[in-house]
């Protein structure tokens, strides 16, 4: 059976995604931010779930290597998802909070993709797959921290693909 790690699984294209993915038989690992969010997948969706936060790397290790205990080792495919806004005038957003969307929204994706392509060198495959965003392509107003993490998040996975 195939497996994929899905982060960002409280709700939205995330929880679509692994409910998707969990009727087509594969053997989905739904991450959500908090723990709460974790059990709702395990019980009213029946399927395994673990705790990833990108904005705590302890929590990004510790979720991956739940991940590989649950696969047995391997791991098909990393779907990169979770992420948040902070709608606002660029002029009104304080510096820390631009810093915290881009450990959530930039910093902890590449910490786990970097995990999983380990994994997947050793494993001599594996597919790393990216749901970013048009605001990383087209930036709009008021989202000025989103747009900034998700052009950042676009220009190191072209530089990834030619890696």
């Amino acid at each position: 059976m195939k497996s994929i790690l899905i982060t960002g699984c409280s709700s939205g294209i995330g929880r679509d995604t692994a409910l998707a993915f969990r009727d087509a038989g594969w053997l989905v690992i739904a991450s959500c931010r908090n723990e709460a969010d974790c059990e709702a997948m395990r019980s009213n969706h029946g399927m395994h779930s673990v705790r990833i936060d990108y904005e705590d790397e302890v929590s990004i290790v510790g979720g991956f290597d739940a991940t590989l205990e649950i696969t047995g080792g391997q791991l098909d495919v990393l779907f990169n998802n979770g992420a948040y806004a902070i709608p606002c005038l660029v002029e009104d957003l304080p510096t820390d909070a631009l810093r915290a969307i881009f450990e959530a929204n930039f910093f902890g994706w590449h910490t786990l993709t970097r995990l999983a392509i380990a994994q997947m060198r050793q494993q001599a495959e594996g597919r790393i797959i990216q749901n970013s965003s048009v605001l990383g392509f087209a930036p709009l107003k008021f989202r000025g921290a989103y747009n900034a993490t998700k052009f950042a998040l676009e220009g190191l996975t072209d530089t990834m693909r030619l890696e």
